[in-house]
């Protein structure tokens, strides 16, 4: 099985949120169960810190996420939420 790709850089801003892509691509890498082979963690501190600004759990995101497949549509169901984005 191939190694899964990467989630984006840190300082890459989606909806004018450094992290927020980052995030993004963690939580989908999470649901699909191949984070641990790229060693990280879904949620670290600073996706708690951005969850915390946007208002969300962890598990709500991460529904986002996976339900929606491109940047624009993510962005449009976390302001549906309520999200500050």
């Amino acid at each position: 099985m191939p190694t899964p790709t990467p989630p984006r850089e840190g300082h890459a801003s989606l909806g004018g949120h450094p992290w927020l892509a980052r995030m993004l691509d963690k939580a989908r890498l999470d649901a699909q169960g191949t984070i641990d082979e790229l060693d990280l963690v879904f949620p670290c501190p600073m996706d708690r810190s951005l969850l915390g600004k946007l208002g969300m759990a962890p598990e709500d995101f991460q529904r986002i996420a996976v339900e929606n497949t491109t940047d624009e549509a993510v962005l449009a169901a976390l302001s549906k939420a309520g999200a500050p984005v």
